[in-house]
């Protein structure tokens, strides 16, 4: 008996052995193409238009992704040049209280952390640093300090946010995508069984419906066994 593709397949192979199935009752006709149809028609449909909108979205996130990752790396090279100047500034000290408070984990509380944050946790250390927070660090240049951070937080946040609805349509559309693929796959059951009730022999049925039977294992060949060494001469 003929098997169905799995439920827990890639959308992609379950969506093709669904349009092959059309494709092949659409060539019979009759019933075949008439269940198919029912069947299958409608949910490939939703589907294309699933996907249609999946590509428009993926096409609009793609730049400004790029443009986020390019901000986020700005941001993060301004951090760890303006972290070594400041510790240039205080005369390189093998530990120092004020710096340890200015870059608690070193840099990475800032570079390392989620994108939507990077942009305050910026903005904290620019307060911080205007604020005098290190006695040893010249308030001029604190205060320069302090507005690139502001400048670049700014600029990385507003890229942040320009991927924020694409995202979010991105995620609701791919979660759609796979439940189409297992409702898909369903009708390729429902439809089978359909035909099975009106007498269809399996034999035709995968005719039409891609054959997903598991080929048998091959066992592995035993290994040849060793030619026996000779006994040692006396």
């Amino acid at each position: 008996m003929g098997m169905l593709i799995n439920k827990k397949a890639a959308v992609t192979d379950i969506v093709a052995d669904c349009r092959s199935t059309l494709t092949a009752a659409k060539a019979r006709g009759g019933q075949l193409e008439t269940l198919a149809k029912q069947y299958l028609s409608g949910p490939l449909g939703i589907f294309d238009l699933v996907m249609q909108r999946l590509q428009a979205v993926d096409a609009q996130l793609a730049p400004l992704q790029a443009l986020k990752d390019a901000k986020d790396e700005a941001s993060d090279a301004l951090i760890g040049r303006i972290s070594d100047e400041i510790w240039n500034d205080i005369g390189r000290p093998a530990h120092d209280p004020a710096f340890a408070l200015l870059f608690p984990d070193g840099v990475s509380f800032y570079t390392d952390s989620p994108d939507a944050e990077q942009p305050i946790r910026m903005e904290l250390l620019a307060e911080l640093l205007e604020a005098g927070l290190h006695p040893k660090l010249d308030s001029k240049k604190a205060t320069d300090h302090g507005k690139q951070l502001r400048d670049s937080a700014k600029t990385l946040r507003d890229a942040v946010e320009k991927t924020l609805t694409p995202r979010a349509q991105h995620l609701m559309l791919s979660k759609a995508k796979t439940a189409l693929g297992r409702n898909l796959q369903m009708a390729l059951v429902n439809l089978k069984r359909h035909l099975k009730a009106t007498g269809t022999p399996d034999p035709q049925i995968h005719s039409i419906i891609p054959d997903r039977t598991r080929s048998t294992p091959r066992t592995a060949p035993s290994p040849a066994p060793l030619a026996p060494t000779a006994s040692p001469q006396p």
